[in-house]
């Protein structure tokens, strides 16, 4: 792990003078590093230490290498980047980064001061208020895909005018049909030759065999941990397993991500058969199980640690964290990474959302399922009513939490309270007089 100590010769007098920009960019990593350390060092799982290593060691990159970092948005396939030497930077975990650090009302205030409308995903405009304040790391280009959402080819055009670097869209159709997954396909393969041109890199075909090959193992991985969660003794993950979209998404491909999950995995399997030894630790009864669909605040705020800390609750799985991809065939590699990115259940008809929010309902036994809407998301928030009324058809109850995942000036902590309090309490109510897997087959709330 980077030292503290290699911080402070790093920053010192004649990197002063030589480069005051790059003095204020270590300064500003330190913040990271503390910042992560300081989360994370006193974590019930060892293994979340090593996703704080894998994650300093990635921001470490891209910002020591300017000529290899792209700007990306989620869902960019890494597995192309990576083989080539190319380090991605997520504008959108970017935001929510520098949320945790405190710094999203100055990126808020600065995006509004540019123009950028106050109605928009915070996500996107934080991100671009970090860009106009030049606290992300330089950059060689910018790469957006057209899923989730349309703020991610206008961020990236704005990114564009303030890094003065080209910019790279990857259209992702709705339907995913034979003629649509060529059509991507053909698009990676282009994109890929893009990048040689604006680069000078080669993409390698042992080094594209082998990013193939770390993202299905780390695919394996993941779904070995998801399984491993449906065990009772199995601790408690739910409010620190939002933070997996870092390794899950921006770092699959490398063997980073593939060292965190193996050892999150091995680590779930040791710490589950430790407590089934031991009479002391058999798992609390009455818990009250939640499925969590989209992401949560990531400002300083401990709201999903509270609720499983301070309310009998488990968070038992997030939609994010679900595996919707098959297998990447390394003979295929583009037209496997077309099939992955039109087949998520974030892309496409609503129904494919639906059913697998409702199959992850299932599998887990959740007593209650909670989304939290951000303001401004307007994909997310046109979804909601759907979502709650096809879970209502099965019985389980459904609350969904308005706020905001970056600008805390959207969030109300005593609205928080009230709404998550009530609808606890109508659980609990439900689970004394309904036996537990029969509550599915009750009419709706």
């Amino acid at each position: 792990m980077l030292s503290i100590r290699k911080f402070k010769e790093w920053t010192n007098p004649f990197l002063v003078r030589i480069s005051p920009i790059l003095f204020r960019q270590l300064l500003l990593f330190m913040k990271i590093y503390h910042f992560f350390y300081r989360g994370n060092k006193k974590k019930e799982l060892v293994s979340l230490r090593v996703q704080l290593r894998v994650g300093i060691k990635h921001l470490y990159r891209v910002y020591s290498n300017p000529r290899r970092t792209v700007w990306t948005t989620m869902f960019v396939p890494s597995e192309i980047l990576f083989p080539m030497g190319l380090y991605p930077f997520c504008l959108e975990i970017g935001a929510a980064l520098f949320a945790g650090l405190g710094q999203s009302p100055k990126g808020l205030i600065e995006a509004e001061s540019y123009g950028v409308p106050t109605d928009i995903c915070s996500f996107h405009r934080s991100a671009i208020g970090q860009a106009f304040r030049r606290l992300f790391p330089k950059n060689i280009l910018q790469v957006a895909t057209t899923t989730l959402c349309d703020n991610n080819t206008k961020t990236t055009k704005i990114c564009e005018s303030i890094t003065g670097k080209e910019t790279i869209v990857i259209d992702v159709p709705y339907e995913a049909d034979e003629y649509s997954i060529k059509y991507l396909a053909k698009q990676l393969e282009d994109f890929t030759k893009q990048l040689e041109s604006v680069t000078g890199r080669k993409m390698e075909q042992k080094a594209f065999e082998k990013a193939i090959e770390y993202s299905n193992l780390t695919r394996e991985k993941i779904i070995e941990v998801n399984e491993l969660r449906k065990d009772p003794y199995c601790p408690s993950l739910g409010s620190r397993a939002l933070g997996f979209m870092f390794p899950a998404y921006l770092l699959i491909g490398s063997k980073l991500s593939l060292e965190f999950f193996s050892s999150l995995a091995a680590e779930l399997r040791e710490k589950i058969a430790e407590n089934k030894k031991d009479p002391n630790k058999k798992p609390p009864e009455n818990l009250i199980r939640i499925l969590w669909l989209e992401l949560k605040p990531y400002f300083k705020l401990d709201l999903l640690t509270d609720l499983e800390r301070e309310h009998g609750v488990k968070i038992v799985f997030e939609e994010t964290n679900y595996v919707y991809w098959e297998k990447l065939d390394p003979q295929n590699p583009y037209e496997s990474l077309a099939k992955k990115l039109i087949n998520s259940h974030y892309n496409g008809p609503l129904e494919r959302r639906v059913e697998v929010t409702k199959k992850l309902a299932r599998e887990y036994k959740a007593d209650g399922v909670i989304v939290f809407s951000t303001w401004g998301c307007r994909r997310n928030n046109a979804a909601v009513p759907t979502l709650k009324r096809e879970f209502n058809k099965l019985g389980y109850p459904f609350l969904s939490l308005d706020g905001d995942c970056i600008d805390d000036h959207n969030y109300m902590p005593g609205q928080f309270s009230t709404r998550i309090e009530g609808f606890l309490e109508m659980l609990r109510g439900r689970k004394a007089t309904i036996p537990q897997r029969e509550t599915c087959a009750v009419g709706g709330v």
